[in-house]
């Protein structure tokens, strides 16, 4: 069962009762195997001779681990450490391969632009020439391993040949970054099977606690509080990068306070992408019993409001959907992750 931790009342008037997932829950939600097209999301190439480096100035990963054979998450920051673009990095036949929203794609390649000055780098669009396959579930490892792949288990592990890059991101599920003539003859053979469902997939996304920044949310929160610091996208011992400073002092130096969080949400619509929802942080006390939500609106202490910020929303049915938002931590808590994310110990 989950338990009841929020009223909220959102800036729209329309009102959402959160809750917080229990780890049971998590644990025995089923998702069936299936796979989606990742072709609709925007893909940057970054080559030459120096594109480790230039990529090492600008982003909060470690690219050489990238290039080791890792698909890492790596945010691109303002100067205040603000997160502008978050990107999933890959590293096949010698180039650097940055997805993300597609919507952020021609910014994104405009702001990297901006700092290359005379680096001997090539930065430009490859979506029409590499395609992106998600899969996930046993059948996927199955149909993965008699299609001649070696599938990496580990999270952020990855396994290449000269069809592409396999990346799995937690327990149970892959990208595959590849030639799109392959991502055909592979697609052709799973839609005899399998019918797509990028939902499923998004729902997964969700349940791994994998963030996500689009345009809405650009230029929003630092990295900590998308964790990113506990899901490898960020490396405290690499060398300087566009809002380092801040990056750093908000993990040396202090708590962070703010984090994403998983919740399950009641409501009349889907929250999207940075909608503010105000919330009783005295919760417990306030939702007892059967009493009806609208009955305590008036009722809420202003000193007990406290906002939550909509990272990434899904629908499991009408009505009812999961929610990573940037809330208050509970005290001396931790942020709800995924038993199967990668994470690191921070302070």
């Amino acid at each position: 069962m989950t338990t009841p931790i929020s009223t909220v009342l959102t800036e729209h008037k329309k009102r959402f009762r959160l809750s917080e997932l229990d780890d049971a829950i998590l644990a025995n939600f089923h998702i069936p195997s299936g796979w989606c097209s990742l072709d609709d999301r925007g893909l940057i190439c970054a080559s030459g001779e120096e594109a480790e480096v230039f990529l090492q100035g600008q982003l909060t990963q470690d690219m050489a681990r990238v290039k080791q054979g890792h698909s890492l998450l790596a945010a691109h920051c303002t100067p205040k450490g603000r997160v502008l673009f978050l990107f999933l990095c890959g590293f096949w036949q010698g180039q650097f391969y940055l997805d993300l929203p597609s919507e952020l794609e021609a910014t994104a390649l405009k702001r990297l632009m901006m700092y290359k000055l005379r680096a001997k780098v090539i930065l430009e669009s490859a979506g029409n020439r590499v395609a992106r396959s998600a899969l996930w579930g046993d059948a996927m490892r199955i149909f993965l391993q008699d299609a001649g792949w070696d599938v990496p288990e580990e999270p952020r592990a990855t396994t290449h040949s000269v069809d592409g890059l396999l990346a799995c991101m937690s327990k149970g599920r892959w990208v595959l970054m590849s030639s799109t003539s392959y991502a055909k003859d592979l697609r052709d053979q799973l839609s005899l099977k399998f019918t797509p469902s990028l939902q499923a997939w998004l729902i997964s996304c969700v349940r791994s606690g994998e963030p996500e920044v689009v345009g809405l949310t650009t230029d929003t929160w630092i990295p900590q509080m998308l964790n990113l610091d506990l899901l490898q996208g960020v490396s405290f011992k690499k060398g300087c990068y566009t809002g380092q400073e801040i990056v750093a002092r908000a993990h040396f130096l202090g708590r962070v306070k703010r984090r994403m969080r998983l919740f399950a949400y009641e409501g009349d619509a889907t929250p999207a992408p940075g909608q503010n929802l105000q919330f009783n942080i005295e919760d417990t006390a306030l939702l007892g019993g059967q009493e009806s939500v609208e009955s305590h609106v008036n009722e809420v202490d202003e000193d007990s409001i406290d906002s939550a910020q909509v990272v990434h929303a899904v629908e499991l049915q009408p009505g009812h959907g999961w929610v990573l938002a940037v809330a208050k931590l509970p005290v001396n808590d931790k942020p709800k992750l995924s038993e199967n994310t990668p994470s690191e110990n921070v302070r």
